[in-house]
């Protein structure tokens, strides 16, 4: 049997696109869905090339830059406005747009797949189970910046995002947001689903860039963290690291990523796909992110926030300070460059989108999360999961104890391992965007003030933190997040 399709991506409704535009596309450029290779074609699409690092800009790692390249959707950006002076790469639109139209090739994956030839039964379990996956981890970063941080106790009322889970075959269709709660059942049940389907056998050479088992655990592992759901947070984590002492083989060594090479090499080291510790890479188009005279970014007063607390050797090898003129950072972004022309092309960067330190960070937030009242078995759980990390940051280390934890906070409890573990969030994941989701999972406030003066605080609970959906995709019908 013969598919025909044309992705009429998640069109005018979503996106926010004209007719016109959609009637400027020449109508029979359609690809013929013969084979499950066909099929594993538009899986191969359905990883967003859109970065959401200005997730950063807009956290408490970024700081006016007053030598920086500024635009207007910079300032935008840093200060948790709409952002409606770009819809261009490095946006919040462009990531909008181009998620949706990632997931809409999952979808033509899945609509597809049961008419082409069964060939290979095992070979289309794997396929599918990758598009079940792509297409949850997709409306997971949506959610995650389009709505509020997931709350039990509030997430049958917060708005959550349009999950589209099949083609659309009409011009105009009209979406509704529907609750953040309806938002993570979908996300679980795909997850879960395509986490079953899944196999390794596949994608040799190339499976990094592919939803393989690991990468789904540890987004499993994510989203459970994210829900509150502990238990299913160990659960997937140990379904990658294993029970008991973490393998030191999933905690790359920092001093021989960000020592004596340059920037670009750090950066190609940091995404080594050979590297145990990366999961999921993906592609990303970008203008900005690599470029760290743009913008609003971090210094050395950033990094001295960041890096100068709780050292447990003398020198944190994750410290790494780059930079053109006052801004520094690491550097996990190397510009690379897709010719179409001797001259011309895009530009784009690789991402490590998830990786193995996150996964052990994640179940030392559970283990601690999980301990009894007036114990410390999960305590020092978590503290026998940091240790192992931690050796391969520090030079000199010492490994921390709990008379650490009360000399540095006053006690040894839930509480306040909780707040070494955040700051050790913050250090791992600099310039990953990750410090974004965690200031709206803790409800975080902190003043930014732009290159010419002027000031913004944002509250613990403040709505900003949700990100306003594109004004282009509210003028189609989509509900506007409330301010």
């Amino acid at each position: 049997m013969k598919s025909y399709i044309y992705i009429l991506t998640i069109a005018i409704g979503l996106l926010g696109w004209s007719c016109d535009d959609y009637l400027d596309t020449a109508p029979d450029e359609r690809q013929e869905i013969k084979k499950l290779t066909d099929v594993s074609e538009l899986v191969a699409n359905s990883y967003s090339e859109a970065s959401y690092v200005f997730l950063e800009w807009m956290s408490d790692n970024a700081t006016a830059l007053s030598r920086n390249n500024q635009k207007e959707w910079m300032t935008q950006n840093f200060m948790w406005k709409p952002v409606l002076a770009s819809e261009s790469q490095d946006t919040p639109v462009y990531f909008w747009s181009q998620t949706y139209t990632a997931i809409a090739h999952a979808n033509q994956a899945l609509d597809a797949i049961d008419a082409v030839e069964n060939t290979d039964g095992d070979l289309k379990k794997a396929i599918k189970g990758e598009a079940l996956v792509s297409r949850a981890y997709s409306h997971f970063l949506l959610a995650n910046i389009f709505c509020q941080h997931y709350d039990e106790a509030t997430a049958a009322s917060d708005l959550g995002i349009p999950y589209i889970a099949k083609p659309e075959t009409a011009l105009i269709v009209k979406y509704e947001r529907g609750t953040l709660q309806e938002t993570y059942n979908k996300i679980e049940k795909d997850l879960t689903e395509g986490i079953a389907l899944l196999s390794d056998e596949y994608y040799v050479g190339s499976g990094k860039y592919h939803f393989n088992k690991a990468a789904a655990y540890a987004f499993a592992s994510r989203l459970y963290l994210f829900k509150r759901d502990y238990a299913n947070c160990i659960k997937y984590s140990n379904l990658l690291l294993g029970e008991g002492i973490t393998n030191t083989v999933f905690v790359r060594d920092m001093e021989k990523v960000f020592t004596g090479t340059s920037g670009n090499a750090m950066a190609d080291q940091f995404t080594n796909p050979n590297s145990t510790t990366n999961l999921l890479l993906v592609r990303k188009e970008t203008l900005n992110v690599p470029r760290t005279y743009v913008g609003y970014r971090s210094n050395h007063a950033v990094m001295n926030q960041v890096f100068r607390i709780n050292r447990l050797g003398s020198k944190d090898f994750r410290d790494s300070r780059w930079g053109w003129r006052d801004d520094k950072g690491p550097n996990k972004y190397a510009q690379r460059w897709r010719y179409t022309t001797a001259t011309t092309g895009y530009p784009y960067y690789i991402h490590a989108e998830l990786r193995s330190e996150e996964v052990i960070l994640n179940r030392c937030e559970a283990y601690i999360m999980t301990n009894v009242d007036g114990a410390t078995e999960n305590l020092d759980k978590a503290m026998v999961d940091y240790n192992v990390m931690a050796a391969s940051w520090y030079e000199n280390f010492v490994p921390l104890t709990s008379q650490n934890i009360i000399d540095i906070y006053g006690a040894y409890n839930a509480e306040n391992m909780m707040k070494f573990i955040i700051a050790e969030r913050r250090k791992e994941f600099f310039v990953e965007a990750i410090r974004w989701f965690d200031i709206k999972r803790f409800k975080m406030s902190y003043t930014h003030e732009t290159v010419t003066g002027e000031t913004s605080t944002l509250e613990a609970s403040d709505l900003r933190k949700a990100v306003q959906v594109p004004s282009g995709a509210i003028a189609k019908g989509i509900q506007a997040n409330p301010r």
